[in-house]
């Protein structure tokens, strides 16, 4: 059964996670490597992005990730913040292989608010279906990959089946050594 919210919403709540994962990880540190994760994901507005642009959408990423982090009633009021400082304008657009949506920005805004409006926008429809418990953490202690959980029943825990198998290999080590030692 698949969620009830629109594939554009949860293609960008995983990009915005991506984003934040791979700036965190190290991955992500110039305007080309920011241009080049844009296009893969389809991201409008990155193709022109100088190192200021990149600077400034890093900032932007510290609200991302907070928002990420907060509870429902703190992730509207964080919303609304992002929408005021950023002037957003909300407009139905089609492209690619997403029907009519919203985006925030008009077309050609400067990338680094046009990046936390999106977010925002994603956090909105969020908040209004209870359910920004699905912007998790990795569940393994020495992760701290976001990613948005598209389980049936929230039940997702971990970021990768490598962190996953970690874990419970720890655990079973640990149970052993209490069992033998």
């Amino acid at each position: 059964m698949p969620l009830h919210h629109p594939q554009e919403l949860m293609h960008t709540l995983d990009f915005m996670a991506e984003l934040c994962n791979r700036h965190r990880e190290g991955t992500l540190e110039t305007a080309a490597q920011l241009r080049r994760l844009c296009s893969e994901w389809s991201f409008p507005g990155a193709s022109g992005a100088t190192k200021a642009d990149a600077e400034a959408t890093w900032v932007q990423l510290r609200t991302i990730e907070a928002l990420w982090d907060a509870d429902r009633d703190e992730a509207a009021q964080m919303a609304n913040e992002v929408f005021d400082a950023n002037e957003a304008q909300p407009r139905l657009v089609r492209h690619g292989a997403f029907d009519w949506h919203l985006h925030g920005v008009s077309p050609g805004a400067p990338l680094p608010g046009a990046v936390a409006v999106h977010a925002a926008m994603a956090f909105v429809d969020l908040v209004r279906t209870d359910d920004t418990a699905r912007c998790k953490r990795c569940g393994d202690g020495r992760c701290e990959r976001m990613f948005f959980d598209q389980s049936r029943n929230r039940s997702r825990r971990f970021c990768s089946t490598t962190c996953q198998s970690r874990t419970n290999v720890a655990a079973f080590r640990a149970r052993h050594t209490a069992h033998t030692g």
